[in-house]
C-alpha cells in the first residue's frame, strides 16, 4: 500500500498553474498532468480543456510596452481578507473572459490590463495566465509572477495559488518553499481547494509549517469535500494509518473509491486492492480485477503488475497466461520488479512467451 512518505514525494514533482475564475464565463482550465502519486496540481476535477476556435499572433516584447507591477511582500491572510476580491464590474470582466475561452488572447489581453490597471484582481490573474503560458504574448515567468502577485495582493485566491505553485517551482521567482506555504494559505483562507490541499502536504511534511497530521487532515477534508481527488486519496490514506485521524478502514476505502471513480491512476490501484482482500468493504475479486485493468490501461505500473497477477492466476478475471506475461513484461519496464511473476513467465512455451514480448512491444500504441 502507498505509504505517507509517497505522499509527500509529490512536493518534489513539478506543478502546473491554475485556471482562472470568473463569476459568470469561467475559463478554460489547464489540463491536469500526469503524476505518479497525485501532485501538486490544479483541480482534478476539472473538464478537459476546450479547442480555441482562433489563436491571435503573439507580440513580441515581454509586457507589451506596460511593465508588470514590482513584486513585493505578501500581506498576511487578514489583511488580504479585509481586500476584498475583483471589482467584476458588469459586461467588461466577461469580455477578457470571453475572448479567452476562444482563444483571442490579445483581446483577452487588452480588456484584461485597463481593468487590472484599475485594480481588478480577476483580470490581474489573468493577465498572469497569458504570460504565463506564453498566449498572445511572449512568455515571461517574471512578467506572470508579478501579475500573479498584484492578484494575490488584491485577495484573489486563484492568483494566491499560482503564485505559490511559481515559489515552489522557482520560476519567475527565486524557488522558497516558505512562501509557498504563505501564499496557498492565504487562499485556503478562501478555501479554494488546491491550495487547501498544497498546505496540507506541508503540514505533512514539517519542514516550513509545523509537523501537524491534524492539521493536514483538516485540509484534506475540506479540499476532498469538493471533490479534489488528490486530496481524497490522501485521507485515505491518513484514515488507513490513523495519522491525524482514527485508524478507519470503511472511511479510508470510501475516499479511495472515490477517488478511483474520478479518475486517480493510484487510487485506483488501491481500491482494486482493498476491493480484492475485503477491506473496509465487502470482498469482490472481480470488481477488483476491473479496477486493475483499469489502472493498468491508463499506465499504472503498480496496475500492471496486479493485473498480471490476477490475469495469472484466473483470480476474478479468466485466466489469459499471454496476457499476464505482456503485462508483467510492461511493468517490468516501468520498474515494478516480481520474482514470482518472472518464473511464471519462465515456463511458457515459447511461442506464448514470445508473443507475450511482441505485444508488450507494441503497448501502449498497440493497444
Amino acid at each position: 500500500m502507498t505509504s505517507r512518505a509517497a505522499i509527500l514525494a509529490v512536493l518534489l514533482l513539478g506543478t502546473a498553474l491554475p485556471a482562472i475564475g470568473a463569476e459568470k464565463a469561467p475559463p478554460v482550465p489547464v489540463a491536469k498532468p500526469a503524476t505518479a502519486s497525485g501532485g501538486l496540481t490544479t483541480g482534478s476535477t476539472k473538464p478537459a480543456e476546450q479547442k480555441p476556435v482562433t489563436v491571435e499572433p503573439v507580440l513580441g516584447g515581454s509586457t507589451l510596452g506596460v511593465p508588470p507591477p514590482a513584486a513585493g511582500l505578501m500581506p498576511n491572510a487578514d489583511d488580504l481578507l479585509k481586500s476584498g476580491r475583483a471589482l467584476n464590474d458588469e459586461g467588461e470582466g466577461d469580455q477578457a473572459f470571453g475572448a479567452f475561452q476562444r482563444g483571442l488572447y490579445l483581446t483577452a489581453f487588452t480588456v484584461a490590463i485597463s481593468r487590472a490597471e484599475r485594480g481588478d484582481a480577476a483580470a490581474a490573474t489573468l493577465l498572469g495566465r497569458l504570460y504565463g503560458e506564453g498566449l498572445g504574448v511572449k512568455q515571461n515567468d517574471k512578467a506572470a509572477a508579478a501579475w500573479y502577485q498584484q492578484g494575490a495582493l488584491a485577495g484573489d485566491p486563484n492568483a494566491q495559488l499560482a503564485l505559490g505553485l511559481l515559489y515552489l517551482d522557482g520560476r519567475g521567482v527565486k524557488k522558497d518553499r516558505a512562501k509557498a506555504a504563505d501564499a496557498f494559505e492565504q487562499a485556503a483562507e478562501w478555501n479554494e481547494p488546491q491550495a487547501l490541499y498544497n498546505l496540507g502536504l506541508l503540514y505533512l511534511d514539517g519542514t516550513v509549517r509545523p509537523k501537524d497530521s491534524e492539521k493536514a487532515a483538516s485540509l484534506f477534508s475540506k479540499s476532498a469535500g469538493q471533490g479534489n481527488i488528490d486530496a481524497q486519496f490522501a485521507l485515505s490514506q491518513l484514515y488507513a494509518e490513523g495519522e491525524g485521524v482514527l485508524l478507519d478502514d470503511g472511511i479510508s476505502t470510501m475516499w479511495m473509491a472515490k477517488a478511483a471513480k474520478a479518475g486517480h491512476p493510484d487510487a485506483a490501484v488501491e481500491y482494486g486492492i482493498r476491493l480484492f482482500n475485503g477491506i473496509g468493504t465487502k470482498k469482490d475479486i472481480i470488481a477488483a480485477a476491473g479496477w486493475f485493468r483499469r489502472a493498468a490501461e491508463s499506465g499504472n505500473p503498480v496496475g500492471q503488475n496486479r493485473y498480471a497477477r490476477v490475469l495469472a492466476t484466473g483470480m476474478g478475471t479468466p485466466r489469459d497466461p499471454v496476457q499476464a506475461a505482456r503485462w508483467h513484461l510492461i511493468a517490468s519496464k516501468l520498474g515494478v520488479k516480481d520474482a514470482w511473476l518472472d518464473d511464471f513467465v519462465s515456463k511458457l512455451s515459447d511461442a506464448d512467451r514470445k508473443a507475450a514480448e511482441i505485444a508488450a512491444e507494441r503497448w501502449p500504441a498497440g493497444g
